[in-house]
């Protein structure tokens, strides 16, 4: 058995998991979306994040960027690893994708924001 807060919506349910074999049974969640998130949780984690890149030659020196689609929580360390190694140059626009496929996760790192270039006197 296990317990945890569905984070899928704002009134967190909390859930009761029991896996009795390949049946995962689960009580306590108030809509479908508790069910389908404590199955994820048991079966495949997946977790969306956002990190920081540095950015050369920009009026800000980084970017936060993130994961394009919800990755494996065993890909978030690497993920993390890669983009603190990262240095890409500006201008970097809203939507860009700074690294495709990131560790093989199946998700492309997306910048969240822009950066201009530095301005000269």
């Amino acid at each position: 058995m296990k317990e945890m807060v569905c984070i899928r919506c704002p009134i967190g349910c909390r859930l009761t998991i029991r896996r009795e074999g390949e049946e995962i049974q689960v009580s306590g969640n108030g809509c479908p979306r508790g069910r389908e998130y404590a199955v994820t949780e048991m079966t495949r984690p997946v977790r969306t994040f956002s990190v920081a890149v540095r950015v050369a030659g920009g009026d800000r020196g980084a970017v936060a960027v993130r994961v394009s689609k919800p990755v494996e929580k065993r890909y978030i360390q690497d993920i993390a690893r890669i983009a603190r190694t990262l240095l890409i140059s500006a201008p970097v626009s809203v939507g860009q994708i700074v690294v495709k496929n990131v560790c093989g996760s199946g998700a492309d790192l997306v910048a969240i924001a822009a950066v201009g270039c530095e301005k000269t006197l």
